[in-house]
């Protein structure tokens, strides 16, 4: 009995570590987006930065959480700011490339890009209204203040 005990013990050890070592790697490659040059995310997207806040949301068709969570939650966050904020939809079966640029891992993706092309905030995964409203928020108040 203790040896499959300290075998599940080592187990979840394993796992922990694991799950810590990706969660390294993630944060590097997102503050990597944050400080790097942001005309190579632009050009991927096809588009240039406005001086509005910027939300980029990434789904495929077979997403559920996109169409069942994610999406709603961005149309909130849409009618809360309206035209103070762009929302940039990329279907990520129909533009890989976009995907790439942005090293995004996961469907449902968002990330926040200041008014002057830069990333904000990244999200893999679910993002809920609250917490898009207030990355929103954090990168227009430096702008309104100017």
């Amino acid at each position: 009995m203790i040896e499959r005990s300290l075998i599940i013990l080592a187990l979840a050890l394993v796992v922990a570590a694991a799950v810590l070592v990706v969660r390294a790697w993630s944060g590097r490659r997102v503050e990597g987006l944050k400080v790097g040059e942001s005309r190579g995310l632009w050009n991927a997207l096809g588009e240039s930065p406005d001086g509005r806040p910027s939300l980029v949301v990434f789904s495929t068709p077979s997403c559920t959480a996109c169409r069942t969570a994610q999406h709603p939650a961005v149309e909130a966050v849409g009618a809360r700011f309206g035209e103070a904020l762009r929302i940039l939809k990329v279907d990520l079966s129909r533009r890989p490339a976009v995907g790439h640029a942005f090293q995004v891992l996961t469907a449902p993706s968002t990330v926040v890009l200041r008014g002057d092309g830069r990333v904000g905030s990244f999200n893999h995964g679910f993002a809920p209204a609250d917490q898009l409203a207030a990355q929103v928020s954090a990168v227009a108040a430096p702008a309104s203040s100017r």
